[in-house]
């Protein structure tokens, strides 16, 4: 005979209330994960890739974790690729100065120059045609004295050799130009690497030619090609020279009157314009008068003594015509 257990409804219920346990655990943990869909729940850090998030309202917002701040990439600059694009820049300025005196403010344009490094490339110096007295002579300064030098400074000087330039007299026009010559740089240097690996063949087939008419063949194509690479050896080393120093042409003035100035409206602008434009007709007209008046003497003494003397040949006396007539005749008898 089997032993009977002493509590069969205990032990039956005890596993009943076991499994009932077990299912309500397995379905609790399978609603969680189907209710989160894969996302990080709200206030959790982001996924690796940072693409989703979502925010306290339960919105979904993509990007959240590559979004960069505002003004960020605006605001950042690439230092290589600044120094890029300013590496192959030819940049030159003009600047015209009205001055006291143009023999003083060349010596002054020159003493910068040698403070910066600079050669003075060219110079004219001049005033009216004809005049060799000192140009700082106050009496004898014209609208046309002038004075006009170039100078060549470093590139990196360039600003700073104009400011200095500028306080030598009154600016009257300050003008600056940049050319960038990146591409044709690159494109000079990878021209010449080609050049030189070509020459560079060439010479390695004339060491295993033979043949007269092959080495005279190749020295003609090699002497070619060598003048053709000192041809670009010579662009890039201009355009190395036209990057490394910037050129600056300096106009002297000592005519205050170049100076645009506001001729400004109202009744005293019109009188003072009216004015200037009657004493400059006034000039003029006594200008003709002078360039004419030494013609018209020499007129005078020539022409009139000829006037005088035709007049009174057509005006002079005229003689009688006397008439002869015949005694009459005696009465005959």
């Amino acid at each position: 005979m089997t032993k009977k257990h002493p509590f069969p409804r205990l032990t039956a219920l005890l596993a009943a209330a076991a499994a009932s346990a077990v299912l309500l655990a397995a379905c609790s943990g399978a609603g969680s994960d189907s209710s989160g869909g894969g996302e990080p729940a709200v206030g959790s850090a982001p996924d690796q890739g940072g693409s989703v998030s979502r925010d306290s309202g339960g919105k979904t917002q993509e990007g959240a974790g590559n979004a960069a701040k505002p003004g960020q990439a605006d605001s950042a600059v690439d230092p290589a690729r600044l120094t890029a694009v300013t590496e192959h820049m030819i940049r030159s300025a003009r600047l015209a100065l009205t001055v006291k005196g143009i023999a003083s403010a060349a010596a002054s344009v020159r003493s910068i120059s040698a403070a910066n490094q600079g050669v003075v490339l060219s110079e004219n110096i001049g005033g009216s045609a004809g005049d060799v007295v000192p140009l700082d002579d106050p009496s004898r300064l014209t609208a046309t004295t002038y004075g006009e030098i170039t100078i060549s400074v470093p590139s990196e000087r360039l600003d700073r050799t104009v400011d200095e330039l500028s306080k030598v007299g009154t600016v009257i026009r300050r003008e600056s130009s940049s050319q960038n010559v990146h591409d044709q740089y690159v494109d000079t240097e990878s021209r010449i690497k080609t050049m030189r690996a070509s020459v560079d063949r060439v010479r390695a087939l004339m060491t295993r030619a033979t043949d007269i008419a092959q080495i005279v063949t190749l020295e003609a194509e090699l002497s070619r090609r060598q003048a053709d690479l000192e041809a670009l050896e010579s662009q890039l080393a201009a355009l190395k020279d036209q990057i490394a120093r910037s050129p600056i042409q300096v106009s002297l003035t000592t005519d205050r009157g170049v100076i645009a100035e506001d001729p400004g409206t109202g009744f005293l602008a019109g009188l003072k314009g009216g004015w200037e434009a009657f004493t400059a007709s006034l000039v003029v007209l006594l200008t003709v008068i002078g360039a004419v008046l030494p013609f018209a003497f020499v007129l005078a003494l020539i022409g009139l003594p000829l006037w005088w003397s035709i007049r009174r040949r057509r005006n002079g006396p005229t003689t009688p015509t006397t008439t002869t007539t015949a005694p009459p005749a005696a009465a005959t008898q």
